[in-house]
């Protein structure tokens, strides 16, 4: 008889979650995108995808470039927020110290016109 492995619990990897989560949620985004372009006509676009012979590959092409930018900023956004909750009990609001601006002197040899 074989071993059966037990299924991992979900919770196992929550950054893979997120990560899907907001995947899903700026495809959705680019669907969105791409549909409210064409039909709202921006720059004569459904006019030109509708009367050309290749109209088909073009929607395509503008969704897929769309759920991939819309997908990638909306994961990215993820992942930029996640150290926000370790952040939001500071009294800086998380901006970090500040310290003082000290000018600071730099050597800068002198040269000669037209050289």
């Amino acid at each position: 008889m074989a071993a059966v492995c037990p299924r991992p619990p979900r919770d196992r990897d929550p950054l893979f979650t997120l990560l899907a989560i907001n995947g899903i949620a700026g495809a959705l985004l680019g669907v969105l995108f791409a549909a409210g372009a064409i039909w709202l006509d921006i720059g004569h676009l459904r006019r030109l995808l509708s009367f050309s012979t290749d109209g088909i590959i073009a929607v395509g092409l503008l969704t897929a470039g769309s759920i991939i930018t819309f997908g990638s900023v909306v994961m990215g956004g993820a992942i930029m927020m996640l150290g926000r909750k370790d952040r939001d009990n500071d009294d800086d609001h998380g901006h970090g110290a500040t310290l003082p601006a000290i000018p600071a002197l730099a050597a800068v040899s002198a040269r000669r016109a037209g050289k």
